[in-house]
């Protein structure tokens, strides 16, 4: 579908006093509990500069005409930052938890999740395992249906005192507060509005989220990748990859650096591109033992046997051995092989790069243009009291995943006392 030449203009707009930026969407209903508490706050100095909550809003056009407006750079130079961190995505965290039937999951302060999945049923019953022997097998309540697990669920680690269900300090049925990085529900998103028009239009949505951070000099502040595609459990080069930043120096600033995978249908024919590397893995999964394991992959074929290796047809098309092959060149050659066959082909022929940075002011929408990869955008300052609230169910989703169920603002002048 053609891209109208005013877009987005159906929306209802006050003229915006920023050169460069998306006109302010007047919003027909009212904003989330969080974001009405937050307008109204006195945002204290020090926090307004440092605590930040962040939408962000990523489409990509299909049509044919917008991929070939422009002359795109034809070998890309694709790479992920040194210093990241992943988006915490709830709904994500608990379906790796169901299907790879794991009893246990953490995450880092990076993001990263790790599982702790049963062994496969061959090294169970190998008895001279350790763990086999010493270590029970855990209450797997994940191998019932997932409306059973609710039922048989704890809501609550009864050898936490903490966490006593019991305990009148304890309010289980209050909202609790986000985590920082983690994303927020459907309810704290403003764009849906935009999200709707968009697909209305013809355009793929292809990153919608918000959350909330601290915000520090570019050095100091992460990039967010913004795909999963290193992890076992993912598509190999999705449609989009790439990472994002937003940082607060004397200004707010956001960087991107996206790419959208394509058909290259622009390009001539038999064009290919080498493949882009795979983004760093928030996913690691391990068995009671410390043994990494995939639980999504499927079963292994067995390793050939001897008499497909090391061996060769004479004239007479009788089969002699070969004596320098030996058992252990045997097992690496057909290792070699299996490892091979499980290196997956890219299946595009070229990407389209989105590389921008922007200032931007604070409780401004920004959007970032470009033929091919829309980016729309909104930070806003925050104080304390008005940290994003979450439903009280959370908890439980924190427990399974050993995360905080409170998180409370830093008193940068109380930890300067105690140091």
């Amino acid at each position: 579908m053609k891209r109208p030449e005013n877009f987005l203009a159906s929306f209802p707009v006050v003229p915006d006093s920023l050169p460069g930026t998306l006109p302010r969407i007047l919003l027909g209903a009212a904003l989330s509990a969080f974001m009405s508490v937050n307008a109204s706050a006195e945002v204290p100095e020090e926090l307004a500069e440092n605590w930040y909550r962040t939408e962000i809003l990523v489409f990509v056009r299909e049509d044919a005409q917008s991929r070939s407006s422009e002359q795109w750079e034809p070998l890309p130079e694709l790479s992920y930052p040194e210093r990241y961190q992943y988006l915490i995505d709830p709904a994500m965290a608990d379906r790796r938890l169901q299907e790879s039937l794991g009893y246990e999951s953490v995450f880092d302060e990076q993001g990263r999740q790790t599982l702790r999945v049963p062994a496969p049923i061959e090294e169970v019953l190998d008895h001279s395992r350790p763990d086999a022997i010493t270590v029970p097998l855990p209450e797997l309540d994940v191998l019932l249906p997932a409306d059973e697990q609710a039922s048989n669920r704890l809501l609550v680690d009864p050898n936490n005192p903490n966490l006593d269900p019991k305990d009148p300090l304890i309010d289980l049925d209050s909202p609790i507060v986000s985590l920082p990085y983690e994303l927020l529900g459907r309810d704290n998103l403003e764009f849906r509005a935009h999200a709707r028009s968009l697909r209305r239009r013809g355009e793929r949505v292809v990153f919608h989220g918000s959350w909330w951070a601290q915000l520090n000099d570019q050095d100091e502040t992460p990039a967010l990748i913004m795909d999963r595609s290193g992890d076992m459990d993912s598509t190999d080069w999705p449609a989009l990859q790439g990472s994002l930043k937003v940082y607060r120096s004397r200004y707010l600033h956001l960087v991107l650096d996206l790419w959208v995978n394509t058909l290259g249908e622009y390009l001539p024919e038999g064009w290919q591109i080498d493949a882009p590397p795979l983004a760093p893995t928030s996913l690691v999964a391990r068995t009671l033992s410390g043994k990494d394991i995939d639980p999504w992959a499927p079963a292994k074929p067995p390793l050939p046997s001897d008499a497909s290796f090391g061996r060769t047809a004479d004239n007479s098309g009788d089969i002699s051995p070969d004596t320098e092959t030996t058992d252990e060149a045997i097992t690496d050659a057909a290792e070699e092989l299996a490892d091979e066959a499980a290196i997956p082909s890219y299946p595009w022929r070229h990407a389209i790069v989105h590389r921008q940075t922007r200032r931007m002011r604070s409780g401004e929408i920004h959007y970032l243009d470009h033929p091919v990869i829309g980016v729309i955008v909104k930070v806003t300052p925050m104080s304390d009291e008005a940290l994003p609230l979450v439903a009280p169910e959370i908890r439980e989703f924190r427990e399974r995943h050993a995360l905080p169920v409170e998180v409370l603002p830093v008193d940068s002048e109380a930890e300067e006392e105690n140091d």
